[in-house]
């Protein structure tokens, strides 16, 4: 797809004109990046608004102890940035590669112009910032009061959703996943995570396929999650 294709199927510039479109994708450049790049640093002044065009990214957050907490997996037509754009404070979080990728760039003042430009575009970002909000309280709330097999389930459904084709043996995440990021993600420790992937594993729940995880049985880890 190119970078118009990419635009296009974005909410947030639904109902632009012909002429529109034109401004819209001379404002947009390409970078590319090599997995494990940074492509912004938590704290750091909001120069641009990312959006990814191919590629996978996750943005976490550096706690006390030193431990890197995964908020959340950014892929194709997702955008990285926004809150700091819209309060001008530093990026609250980290956005490191996790597979090459290819992102298109808005620098912030351009993309302060759109919102005053287009009211749709500026509903659609607001949307979109409110959905993160609901996800990230529910992570929250997820690392609070909900057991480790849970969240671990949890992640993987979310992956799954967001990062996954379907095969003959299931739904497979389409992204490198290691026993680290799922510790990561889920605020437990990597011997944890280790030890509550083996038992889904065992349980015919998962596999792991090329360095893939395959969610096998959707359905018992939507019980897990649910029930915990």
């Amino acid at each position: 797809m190119d970078r118009r294709d990419i635009l296009m199927a974005l909410p947030v510039f639904s109902g632009l004109s012909e002429r529109d479109w034109e401004k819209v994708t001379d404002l947009f450049s390409e970078r590319q990046y090599q997995r494990d790049d940074y492509i912004f640093l938590e704290g750091e002044a909001p120069e641009a608004l990312y959006l990814v065009k191919t590629g996978k990214v996750k943005v976490l957050r550096h706690s006390t102890d030193g431990k890197d907490v995964v908020l959340r997996v950014v892929s194709t037509g997702q955008l990285l940035g926004s809150v700091a754009i819209f309060d001008g404070g530093g990026y609250p979080g980290t956005a490191q590669v996790i597979e090459d990728c290819t992102v298109l760039v808005i620098a912030r003042n351009d993309c302060l112009t759109l919102v005053t430009r287009y009211p749709v575009f500026a509903l659609a970002v607001i949307a979109d910032m409110g959905n993160r909000l609901r996800s990230s309280a529910e992570q929250i709330r997820s690392l609070a009061v909900e057991r480790v097999e849970q969240r671990i389930a949890r992640v993987l459904l979310k992956l799954g959703s967001s990062a996954g084709s379907d095969s003959s043996e299931g739904r497979v995440i389409e992204m490198s996943l290691t026993r680290q990021d799922v510790a990561d993600m889920t605020g437990t420790t990597v011997e944890t995570a280790i030890r509550v992937m083996s038992k889904f594993r065992r349980n015919n729940v998962i596999r792991t396929r090329r360095g893939k995880v395959v969610l096998v049985d959707v359905e018992e880890l939507r019980k897990i999650a649910e029930l915990g």
